[in-house]
């Protein structure tokens, strides 16, 4: 029997990265503990002295519209069944690097694994360990469990009814986080489309598309007539806030946007990696223009300038860096500079820069088809965190609200790897070096997140470590 179970993880690289996966978060999970936060302040004492359906009322009416979240999050606070949690907890990382692995075709399962290790942990201890994994975590593992269901449509493959059915519940929970809605919305729309022009259509394929439309657009619908979401941002910009009301959309949409590209620019690691790719995918590619070579520089120089050379830049060009670092700061655009040109260029700068990040994707792969659907992907994970500035609670979030862009940045890392790595076979001495080097860098992550699981009981929610000071 043993020896029939190593001949399966020798011959399917899945088994073994799933393991070590499973062995990795595991470890983690064992000194999680729930001192404070939303869970054991608030939710574990919710249904004290009423009902699960009375607790949900009272929340649609007062707070939010996430009532199948929050059911699952008060029932497991309800006498803080922290192991109960930590067991489902595991299970939904095991799920959404298996749902990775499936949707990149199982090719690149090493660098999956490791990518998944690089997510800092510390940011499901924003709001508590239980309600931030809840609330933000599980939806995306189920939500990226759900996107196997157009893959499989997609290419013909067969799909039990049971799983499907599967599928859909967890879509109907996913989805019931509004902004993940409207990414998976996006997503589903590209797929659709697809459907139609290349005529892979099915009876059971369009009904299954049709149900997760309706999903889709019953929980979205559900978030925007809620009378508790409503209710929240007029309490949060009491005490958060106190100009929200006065802003008008565009406002909003360029504190939303300045917010999560300063992140990603000057903290993500991931929106590293994906800028280093870009510059690798566009020098390889096959259509190679001199105008992309010169665009996919953008990013990864700006990167460099508010990072390595931060110091530098402070010193030769202190306007550039007081600039982007009043965005870092969380300054925005108010009443005091709204007719100041010089606030808009940090949005100008962010606007160009997705720009070229989308003619780089669309230009640069040899399969057109995948190009696009990194350039639809992308701008959906985006949506996550921009539609965060139409909240006045946008900076009191955390990164937390990155959970969604940061798993797409995974994704479109993999396969961006695999079309291109040609160019690192080609150059086995590099190949070598970047193998090592990344495999050092996963071991660091690994050791990062177990300091900063110790360290949030010591000085409360830390954030992975800034690329810069």
């Amino acid at each position: 029997m043993m020896k029939q179970i190593l001949a399966k993880f020798r011959e399917d690289s899945r088994y073994k990265f799933l393991a070590i996966t499973f062995l990795v978060i595991g470890f983690e999970h064992l000194f999680i503990r729930e001192y404070t936060g939303d869970a054991a302040i608030a939710f574990s004492h919710y249904l004290d002295r009423t009902t699960l359906f009375a607790t949900l009322h009272l929340r649609f009416t007062t707070w939010t519209s996430r009532v199948l979240i929050e059911a699952v999050l008060l029932k497991i606070s309800q006498n803080m069944h922290i192991i109960i949690w930590a067991m489902i907890d595991i299970l939904m990382w095991m799920l959404l690097t298996w749902s990775l692995m499936k949707l990149t075709n199982y090719k690149r399962n090493y660098l999956i694994m490791s990518l998944v290790f690089f997510v800092p942990l510390s940011m499901m201890n924003g709001a508590g360990w239980m309600a931030t994994s809840i609330n933000y975590f599980w939806p995306l593992a189920l939500g990226t469990f759900a996107l196997i269901s157009l893959y499989k449509i997609y290419h013909h493959e067969k799909m039990s009814f049971l799983i499907g059915i599967v599928m859909l519940l967890g879509l109907v929970f996913a989805t019931n986080f509004e902004t993940y809605g409207v990414m998976y919305l996006c997503i589903l729309s590209y797929f659709s489309v697809m459907m139609l022009i290349e005529r892979r259509i099915s009876f059971s394929g369009i009904l299954f598309v049709i149900t997760q439309y309706a999903i889709c657009f019953a929980n979205i619908g559900l978030a925007l007539i809620a009378p508790g979401n409503k209710q929240r941002v007029l309490v949060e910009t009491k005490f958060r806030m106190l100009d929200f009301a006065s802003m008008t959309p565009f406002d909003k949409l360029v504190m939303g946007f300045n917010h999560t590209f300063s992140e990603l620019t000057d903290n993500n690691i991931f929106f590293l990696f994906f800028s280093m790719m870009l510059v690798i995918v566009a020098f390889s590619s096959k259509k190679r223009s001199r105008v992309i070579d010169v665009a996919s520089w953008f990013p990864i120089s700006f990167i460099a300038l508010r990072t390595v050379f931060a110091p530098v830049v402070n010193i030769y060009a202190p306007e550039f860096g007081a600039l982007f670092g009043a965005v870092t700061k969380q300054q925005r655009v108010d009443a005091v500079n709204y007719f100041d040109f010089v606030s808009y260029i940090p949005f100008i700068t962010y606007v160009l820069m997705l720009i070229v990040i989308l003619l780089v994707l669309i230009n640069s792969f040899e399969d057109l088809k995948l190009g696009t659907f990194l350039s639809v992907a992308f701008p959906s994970g985006l949506l996550t965190s921009v539609a965060v500035g139409f909240s006045p609670s946008i900076y009191a979030s955390g990164s937390r609200i990155f959970f969604f862009i940061d798993f797409v940045l995974i994704y479109a890392i993999t396969m961006m790897y695999s079309e291109i790595s040609f160019f690192f076979d080609e150059r086995r001495s590099l190949k070598k070096i970047v193998k090592w080097s990344f495999c050092a860098l996963t071991i660091f992550a690994i050791i990062n997140n177990l300091i900063a699981i110790g360290a949030t009981y010591y000085y409360g929610s830390i954030s992975f470590p800034r690329l810069h000071n």
